[in-house]
């Protein structure tokens, strides 16, 4: 368990909390590409207890400025896009994409001081699918090139989607190997329409996995081997990435040909937006198939369709049939977010038990912390890349696969990694 102060260390992250100012020294993704095309409507972003709106000017440039007019707080989201930036309906006041107020119409032209008007503005580029924000102070470092964004268009898709609880929750459960065998267990289809919806037959085989931690570069790798069928052993590597990402391998039997990435961003210290990617090494992604799916799932507020308000629609026939261990359709991250909110809005970790089993929730935490001790102590976050020729990852990987008799994660991962100067071999990544 942790303590309150330990806790509210993680779990607070508005503006001038040391969680914040973690979160802040990372890019940190706003909104997928499309929903924000050229031409396209003003956007209401909130991230980090901050109200902003996300734009294109008339030139298609991005700009993230705040959310209420510096004038008399109208919303801004609702402004016209022209003359170079986004005009405030109310006066007429107009923001270019680096907040910086370049007209006062309905102030005389002798009386107007828009050169004294800089509304609150940062950064943003597009990358990997995503429009990108860095929120903090200084340079800013790189986006980090991992494989789920760094690949070619067609080999990566994206999407969004809020949760309603703290972002450590989200974090915790995209991390932990344990789970997957009870909430997401599920009778095998025979031909199921949709991967996403076919389910692992290894997770009720082993329902007490192997599990390793390795301290990265990047974070924290994570090693889940269980013993399935005819003596096999199953491992699946999955990774904790700072500060708020993860990289959970596909939960499909081997041979696999790709795996997810996931990015945690705290909308404040009570909801928080999960962007999800899923990523092809060698094929591309059938983006309509995915779509349809999200479509099914997803509501047009960017929440699950299965909530809280309808007790994530669980279906008691369906448990007692084992179709699902968990009752709540086959769609697993519906799973996940029954899992997380009824956590509550932020869970009180000073009264949980953690077994044997938490070592990976424990080691990321430990993570999260020493970070936040390292910026207070007045150092640099962990992680930050700002030289382009270091921003590659020889030792990233992310797969599920069945090892060698008497190997584990960690050697397993050796031999992949080694086998090949500067990363995993074509056979391991597929």
């Amino acid at each position: 368990m942790l303590s309150k102060q330990q806790n509210d260390l993680i779990t607070q992250t508005g503006p001038g909390t040391p969680g914040g100012k973690l979160l802040r020294s990372y890019w940190q993704p706003v909104a997928t590409i499309e929903e924000m095309p050229i031409g396209g409507a003003p956007m209401p972003i909130r991230i980090l207890s901050e109200d902003l709106v996300l734009f294109r000017d008339d030139k298609d440039r991005l700009g993230l400025i705040g959310l209420h007019c510096p004038h008399r707080a109208t919303d801004l989201s609702y402004g016209r896009v022209e003359n170079g930036g986004l005009r405030c309906l109310y006066h007429g006041w107009l923001f270019d994409i680096n907040g910086q107020c370049i007209d006062q119409p309905a102030e005389p032209e002798d009386k107007k001081f828009c050169h004294k008007v800089r509304h609150t503005a940062y950064s943003v580029q597009e990358y990997g699918g995503v429009i990108w924000t860095y929120m903090g102070e200084g340079e800013a470092p790189l986006i980090p090139a991992y494989q789920f964004l760094d690949c070619p268009e067609e080999n990566r898709i994206a999407f969004r989607l809020i949760q309603e609880c703290n972002w450590v929750q989200g974090l915790e459960s995209s991390i932990d190997p344990s789970h997957t065998s009870y909430l997401h267990r599920m009778a095998p289809l025979k031909s199921p329409a949709d991967a996403q919806l076919a389910g692992n037959p290894y997770y009720a085989e082993d329902t007490n996995p192997r599990l390793d931690i390795e301290h990265v570069s990047y974070g924290v790798r994570i090693h889940a081997l269980r013993k399935v069928s005819g003596g096999k052993g199953y491992l699946r590597v999955n990774n904790y990435i700072y500060p708020g990402g993860t990289t959970p391998a596909s939960s499909e039997p081997p041979p696999v040909s790709g795996y997810g990435g996931r990015w945690y961003v705290p909308r404040d210290d009570y909801s928080h937006t999960r962007f999800e990617f899923i990523y092809k090494h060698g094929t591309p992604v059938d983006k309509a198939a995915v779509t349809r799916t999200k479509q099914q799932h997803v509501g047009p507020d960017k929440r699950h369709v299965r909530r809280v308000e309808n007790r994530y629609m669980q279906d008691r026939e369906e448990q007692k049939r084992d179709d699902t261990f968990c009752g709540l359709g086959r769609y697993i991250p519906a799973h996940d977010t029954f899992a997380i909110e009824t956590q509550g809005a932020i869970q009180d970790r000073t009264q949980e038990h953690l077994g044997s089993t938490d070592v990976v929730i424990i080691e990321m935490r430990k993570a999260l912390l020493s970070a936040i001790k390292q910026m207070q102590e007045g150092k640099e976050a962990p992680g930050l890349l700002r030289d382009p020729k270091q921003n590659q990852f020889p030792d990233f990987i992310c797969i599920s696969d069945f090892v060698r008799d008497g190997e584990d994660g960690p050697a397993y991962c050796k031999r992949v990694l080694g086998s090949s100067p500067g990363g995993p071999t074509k056979a391991a990544a597929e």
